[in-house]
């Protein structure tokens, strides 16, 4: 489930890492459950909903749930900047105008165009990066 929209992971006491996902929270919703059971289920997505609901920003959020769940290390995501393609150079698909997007990875900064649809369409374009030797990529 390399794509799924919707995930958790945990670290048990022995090193394994395990991951529960879903496509859609519908899925994930029944993935979990049939890990944790119904009741086990629902509490836990109600206290994340709680404690992530009205928070003035993520970092807010993110305490939030780690007050909830002390054991917990939570994961940040790799920080990106994200403006509509208007420029002339700018890159289109099938879906339409295709958003510029740049961020770091532990690869060095990334720079590239984004299908416009929401992640996890089914036919959503392919990202298109640019190289750091070529042109655009200083102009981007």
């Amino acid at each position: 489930m390399a794509n799924a929209t919707f995930q958790v992971s945990s670290k048990l006491p022995d090193g394994r890492i395990f991951v529960i996902a879903g496509d859609d929270f519908a899925s994930f919703k029944t993935h979990l459950s049939d890990v944790l059971g119904p009741e086990g289920a629902e509490s836990i997505l109600t206290t994340m909903a709680t404690s992530i609901e009205g928070a003035p920003s993520f970092e807010q959020a993110v305490a939030n749930v780690g007050a909830q769940f002390p054991n917990a290390t939570p994961v940040s995501p790799v920080p990106q900047t994200s403006t509509p393609s208007t420029a002339p150079t700018g890159r289109s698909c099938k879906h339409g105008p295709m958003t510029k997007r740049q961020g770091s990875s532990a690869k060095g900064p990334w720079k590239g165009y984004m299908c416009p649809t929401p992640k996890g369409t089914p036919d959503q374009c392919d990202a298109i990066f640019l190289r750091r030797n070529e042109p655009e990529w200083s102009t981007f």
